[in-house]
């Protein structure tokens, strides 16, 4: 995979099967290796700006990250992202869609959410933790988009009938939103969400479902 942003190589690196985590210091030092439009989209999303962050913090993403066996230098003093870091690196930096996942529960105590970035080559589902550090899930970017995040959907449902979800899509260009919950054997989807008792739709059953979630990827993610 060539890398327009002329960062690390990413030819030979596998997508890894588990999921990772990475520290707030490890993803600062990436996302500030490049300065692009989707970089800065990225930062925003993440909440997460390595502008604002000094040298000694990113000298410390860098160590942590070469301790791991995730960054190289060469003699010339020259930085190479490795392995999932090569790949979290491009997927921040490339984005060209974003999709904010809102996991509500019964009460707004229980709010959390992830964040899904989608590079021409690279997609990572993000999750924050504790002490601003991320859970990280690579994969392979082959157009399935809205079938992955209806996945996520009903693996919410399944764990907590009584959750929310809410969608927000994003390009450079553009935002569309759906929010979700369960009503009776089906679901309510509503598009076009601006705040209580707004939004297009009604109820649909798992096809439909699917078929609202997909609308909000009907444009193709462009290098």
């Amino acid at each position: 995979m060539a890398d327009p942003m002329k960062g690390t190589p990413l030819e030979g690196f596998e997508l890894p099967e588990e999921v990772f985590g990475l520290g707030a210091a490890e993803l600062a030092y990436l996302m500030a290796r490049h300065e692009t439009p989707g970089g800065e989209r990225s930062r925003q999303l993440l909440m997460l700006d390595p502008r604002a962050a000094d040298d000694a913090a990113l000298l410390a993403g860098a160590s942590s990250l070469a301790s791991r066996g995730w960054l190289a230098v060469d003699d010339e003093g020259t930085h190479e992202a490795r392995s999932n870091a090569a790949l979290v690196e491009y997927a921040v930096g490339a984005a060209t869609r974003w999709t904010r996942i809102g996991l509500v529960g019964e009460n707004v105590s229980q709010a959390d959410f992830a964040i899904l970035l989608e590079s021409d080559t690279v997609v990572a589902l993000m999750q924050p933790r504790q002490l601003a550090s991320w859970f990280i899930r690579l994969g392979q970017q082959d157009g399935s988009t809205g079938a992955l995040v209806t996945g996520l959907v009903r693996e919410r449902f399944a764990a907590n009938p009584q959750a929310g979800v809410f969608l927000e899509v994003q390009t450079l260009d553009a935002r569309s939103n759906l929010a979700v919950r369960r009503s009776g054997e089906g679901f309510e989807a509503l598009a076009d969400v601006a705040g209580p008792g707004t939004g297009t739709g009604g109820v649909v059953d798992t096809n439909g479902l699917q078929g609202a979630v997909e609308q909000l990827y009907t444009e193709a993610v462009s290098a």
